[in-house]
């Protein structure tokens, strides 16, 4: 029987994450706390306070004493010893000390205190630890031994002996601290990466999403943090729901004396069949306030409906085919084409609502229809740029001043003064456009080509939600 193990994602975070900040912040914190207070130990402690360290202290100087006794029944010279990290001096019965060696005075202070006793002791002076007397007989004559450590050597001696000899317990520490420091970062940043999700679903359209309550019953800052958060979601999905209600409400309001408009222009027609002209621009102001309403609510309903729209794998390239031919049909009545180029040898999919992406294109298509000059084609390309779909969409119109580019998908926004005659459109084609391509988080930017204008859309494939 196999068993698969999952890890949860929220385990791996991202490499710039505040989470390891937090996390390296107080680890470190918690390893120079316990580095300071072992060194303080190692620094401040009399050795003699603890078993383990006198015998250790007292076991080194015996057996420096057996090693010079040994040298001695071998040489005739009276040995110094030279041990690495240790001092040893030798006094006579009368107190002299042999050799030219250094005498501190803390030495001296600490042989006068032990030269009467029999075994071995440990004083610590201003930072240095003597340890003696240990008789030792060299050469038939009687003398004492001293072994000396200052405070360098003995802080190195003790760190060694304690990661040699307690090397789990310096193991369970840093573990330890490692864990407390990473449930530490979690509880921290937790709710920060909480809120993050909840945003950015607010940001796609789910106006209902909120906190996760466990966030929301904290009584800290980020406990406060998120019922704003979720009080301001709140806010905002009522206010948007209440433009689109009323934008709806106006939309058909006005649809009834349009109705009713149409149908006395269809009776004024056969009563007074010689205002011809009249009757005509009646007709087109009509039918552009029809296009106007019907542009408004298609702007609303895509603003505010995308989450809820079934999404579905739609093969780019068969998409656009079918737009430049409705396109195209249309523009061969205007003496214009719309041609279609592709370097993509396969199919390129992704996840999108195809009503909403394909009216966004095709608002692009049929405003360089509007502006091409006769004679000319609007371009529509595809191709891809690793993870992204790439469209192209340029005419051969008058273009637009450069400081309008940015201004080019507002609500509304139209140029006249440099698009010609053929500007008689409602302003919300373009910005139709933008809000399809944003809702399946794509990018949209317009440029002169010089003339025309060139649009180029960015798609992500794969799930846009």
């Amino acid at each position: 029987m196999r068993v698969r193990l999952t890890i949860p994602r929220q385990m791996f975070w991202p490499r710039h994450s505040i989470i390891w900040k937090i996390f390296l912040w107080f680890w470190l914190t918690m390893i120079a706390m316990l580095v300071t207070l072992f060194l303080a130990f190692a620094v401040t402690v009399d050795p003699s306070e603890f078993l383990s360290e006198r015998r250790a202290l007292i076991r080194e100087l015996q057996v420096a004493a057996r090693k010079m006794e040994f040298i001695t029944r071998q040489s005739a010279h009276l040995p110094i010893p030279h041990f690495p990290g240790s001092g040893y001096f030798l006094f006579d019965p009368q107190g002299n000390i042999l050799g030219s060696a250094i005498i501190t005075e803390e030495l001296i202070t600490a042989y006068h205190a032990t030269r009467e006793r029999t075994s071995p002791t440990i004083s610590f002076q201003r930072g240095v630890v003597v340890v003696g007397p240990e008789p030792v007989t060299l050469n038939g004559e009687p003398f004492e031994l001293y072994l000396t450590k200052e405070i360098p050597v003995l802080v190195h001696w003790r760190v060694q002996h304690i990661l040699v000899s307690h090397w789990p317990l310096v193991i369970l520490a840093l573990g330890v601290s490692f864990l407390l420091s990473v449930l530490l970062a979690q509880y921290l940043v937790g709710p920060v990466r909480n809120l993050q999700r909840a945003s950015r679903k607010l940001a796609h359209g789910h106006l209902d999403v909120r906190v996760d309550s466990k966030v929301t019953r904290r009584r800290d800052e980020l406990g406060e943090l998120a019922r704003d958060f979720d009080h301001m979601a709140e806010q905002v999905g009522s206010l948007m729901l209440a433009k689109e209600r009323l934008l709806r409400d106006v939309s058909h309001e006005l649809r009834s004396p349009l109705t009713r408009l149409q149908i006395s222009l269809a009776l004024a027609r056969r009563k007074i069949p010689d205002a011809l002209v009249e009757h005509d621009r009646i007709e087109r102001e009509i039918g552009r306030l029809d296009q106007l309403i019907s542009q408004i609510i298609k702007f609303s309903r895509m603003q505010h409906s995308a989450t809820n729209m079934p999404w579905e794998t739609v093969v780019l390239e068969n998409m656009l085919k079918k737009l430049v031919d409705d396109g195209n049909f249309e523009a061969r009545a205007r003496g214009r084409a719309v041609v279609f180029n592709t370097t993509v040898r396969e199919q390129i999919e992704l996840e999108a609502v195809p009503e909403f992406l394909a009216s966004g294109v095709e608002n692009i298509i049929r405003n360089g229809i509007r502006f091409t000059p006769e004679g000319t084609a609007v371009e529509v390309s595809l191709h891809r740029d690793h993870n992204t779909a790439v469209i192209h969409i340029r005419d051969y119109g008058p273009g637009v001043p450069e400081d309008a580019l940015t201004d080019l998908f507002e609500p509304f926004f139209r140029v006249d003064e440099t698009r010609g005659n053929e500007n008689n459109g409602t302003g919300l084609g373009m910005a139709i456009a933008s809000t399809a391509v944003t809702q399946h988080n794509g990018t949209i930017v317009a440029q002169n080509a010089n003339p025309g204008l060139e649009v180029t859309i960015c798609l992500p494939l794969g799930s846009c939600l």
